[in-house]
């Protein structure tokens, strides 16, 4: 189920502000992967609270520090038919992921896991399109069934 909130999400709660992006509550999983001199694994224990095209907020069982580099790993289905270039006629849902560079942009403890604010700063042109035209197309029918 979807739910249109404005503003950050915390512990149940809605906060109003002006945020750059529209952002899409959506249970997404998420893999994260730490950018170290050291290859790392994806962690596969993290979810998606809300999404936008400048961010995410996710909920997960590690701690991270404000700055940390990450790469993320997002599936979402039916992405690529938002995508301007090719990857529109590739409808795989078992295959769309959306990838990033991020940053940590605030770390917060609740009830036994991590509230983790994530800041996306490298983003494929087409991808940001396609999460773009994702999020609209959600939002705009959320307020059309209400």
């Amino acid at each position: 189920m979807t739910r249109l909130v404005s503003g950050s999400f915390s512990q149940g709660n809605t906060i109003n502000n002006s945020r750059k992006h529209k952002r899409l509550p959506k249970p997404f999983p998420v893999m994260l992967c730490p950018l170290t001199f050291s290859p790392s694994s994806f962690n596969h224990d993290a979810y998606c609270i809300d999404i936008s095209k400048g961010g995410l907020s996710l909920e997960t069982r590690r701690a991270y520090t404000i700055g940390d580099k990450l790469q993320v790993k997002i599936h979402m289905p039916r992405l690529n038919k938002y995508s301007p270039g090719f990857f529109k006629y590739y409808e795989n849902d078992a295959d769309q992921y959306f990838t990033a560079i991020s940053e940590v942009a605030w770390c917060k403890s609740q009830a036994g896991s991590y509230c983790v604010g994530i800041k996306f700063i490298n983003v494929d042109e087409d991808q940001s399109i396609a999460l773009g035209g994702l999020i609209n197309n959600a939002l705009s029918q959320f307020s059309a069934s209400l």
